[in-house]
Order: structure tokens, then sequence, then C-alpha cells
């Protein structure tokens, strides 16, 4: 969907998903040494307050205004750094130490190529996330997008990571309603370089 569809999608139905991160990146990211993060298709912005609350410095960028507008109230105190912008041709302010792109779905070569590319803004220790819906949810699971060109499997999400540390590349069991849906995990980042004597 462009800007212009989301920015509908966000006036019909304010916070579309709750005000609460998904439990996967919850269980992932909790106890992490805060640093500077980036939240990739940020939306109303329930992953980059809960960041902020963890004491992450956090910069959270959306194309749709009105996701961020929302998320902007959401955000009395101003702590986040929330910008509208493309994602695919973001120039981040320095590194970061976590770069989250949570259910952002594109069609697979530029998932792929957006993942290379944010992977080259970290810092040595950092790490990026990705969770979305898995092309086996389409088969097998229940919601997500009914558009399988843009749901990417494990195969899609390996040569991303080509050259990266990979932690985790899963699959994601959630109850949603009375089924199941199927998500997809990637958690890699860049490998240390081995000190020289």
């Amino acid at each position: 969907m462009d800007a212009a569809a989301w920015d509908e999608r966000y006036r019909d139905r304010p916070d579309p998903w709750g005000g609460e991160p998904a439990e996967t990146v919850r269980q992932r990211l909790a106890g992490a040494s805060p640093g500077h993060a980036v939240d990739l298709a940020c939306g109303d912005g329930r992953h980059a307050r809960w960041l902020a609350r963890q004491g992450w410095r956090v910069t959270a960028v959306d194309h749709s205004e009105v996701a961020i507008e929302q998320a902007r109230a959401k955000d009395p105190d101003g702590r986040i750094d929330w910008r509208v912008g493309d994602v695919t041709n973001l120039v981040p302010d320095g590194a970061a130490d976590l770069v989250l792109i949570s259910f952002l779905h594109l069609p697979i070569p530029q998932l792929q190529a957006l993942i290379a590319t944010a992977a080259r803004w970290l810092d040595p220790g950092g790490r990026l996330l990705y969770l979305g819906h898995s092309i086996d949810n389409h088969h097998r699971g229940t919601g997500g997008p009914p558009d399988p060109t843009i749901l990417p499997g494990i195969a899609d999400l390996a040569p991303a990571a080509r050259g990266l540390r990979v932690d985790a590349l899963e699959h994601v069991l959630r109850q949603q309603g009375d089924g199941t849906a199927i998500d997809i995990l990637l958690e890699c980042g860049p490998w240390e370089q081995p000190e020289h004597h």
C-alpha cells in the first residue's frame, strides 16, 4: 500500500495493533543494553514507545504522515525522533545499536535489499531484528496480508543476511483469535572484528 492508503487506514482505525509491542519483539529485546535504535516502518509507534521506556534513544520512521502524527500525540515528552520518510532510501544519523523492522512487507527483492542496507548501519555488536508474516502464514496460518508476493520465507531472508552473524532465522507461532499466525523472525548483526595480536 502506498502512503496515502496507509494514511486513510490510520484515520479509519487509530491504534490498529494496540499499544503494546509484539510479544516476539519484547522477548528478544527485553534486557538488552539500550543504545540508539532505529524503528523502520514504525506505524503509530508501539515498538518505538516501548523501546524508549526501556531506555533506548529511538529514531522512528514511517511513510504515513497520519501514523507519525498519531505517534507524536502518544509521546507527550517528545523522547522519540519521529520522522515521515521512505524507509527504503533512509540515510540514518550515525550508527545504530539496533534496527527493528516489524511487519513491513515489501516485494521480496526490496525487502532483502532493505535488510542488507540497514545491517550496514549497525555498530559492531549491534543487531537487526526483522519480524513479519511468513509466506507459510498465507498457506496455513491466520490473518496477515493476502498478497503472497510480499510474504517472505526462510529461504528469502537468508540471502539478506549474507555476510552477517545470524542469531535466529525461524518461524514463530502466535495465537490470533481462534487460529494460529505464522510469523518469520530474522535476528542478525555484523561480525565483530577479531582482535589482532
